[in-house]
């Protein structure tokens, strides 16, 4: 092992028509077997150079471990820090808005349609405020599976204040098929 190692530190001192130090094995004279003294060499400061980029080469290669099939993020693709906490501090102000809709439907949805609530399947913002679609038991039944749910939409403003409402659809509460 330790003569394989001599071996890769010896190289050989000719340059090659491209210019570049070749790179077969050195013998005792310190050229491999295609080349000799006659040969156009490598200096001995160009050799330490060589050595001291290789050498970083591998630090390099160590300090930023590379995986199959991955590239190095741009400068405009790497995240500031500052940058995700002024985002996170917007949505919790959309959560809290949507939780303070939420709450409203909740409250109201019973009384307005006239049935007892079941849930919320869905609350998105729109241009003049927000729409929730609610879901309520409008016919009870043995077993719940047969239970007739009509799904309603609520129409808010952005002071959640309730500007009308409709149904969308009726199903029982077993039948999946439609919203597969």
């Amino acid at each position: 092992m330790a003569e394989a190692d001599t071996q890769s530190q010896e190289q050989c001192k000719a340059l090659t028509a491209d210019g570049e130090r070749c790179s077969r094995p050195a013998r005792d004279d310190g050229f491999c077997y295609q080349h000799d003294e006659s040969d156009p060499t490598v200096s001995d400061s160009q050799t330490a150079q060589e050595e001291e980029q290789a050498d970083e080469q591998a630090e390099d290669e160590v300090d930023q471990p590379q995986s199959r099939g991955t590239t190095t993020m741009t400068a405009e693709e790497v995240t500031d820090p500052d940058e995700v906490e002024k985002d996170v501090d917007i949505e919790q102000d959309e959560i809290a808005g949507i939780l303070a809709i939420r709450q409203t439907v909740q409250s109201t949805a019973g009384q307005l349609i006239g049935h007892e609530f079941d849930g919320v399947s869905e609350i998105s913002p729109t241009d003049d405020g927000w729409r929730a679609v609610v879901e309520v038991v409008e016919r009870r039944a043995v077993p719940d599976t047969q239970d007739i749910i009509g799904r309603y939409e609520i129409e808010l403003d952005t002071e959640a204040t309730v500007h009308g409402y409709r149904r969308l659809d009726r199903y029982r509460r077993g039948d999946t098929t439609e919203f597969e």
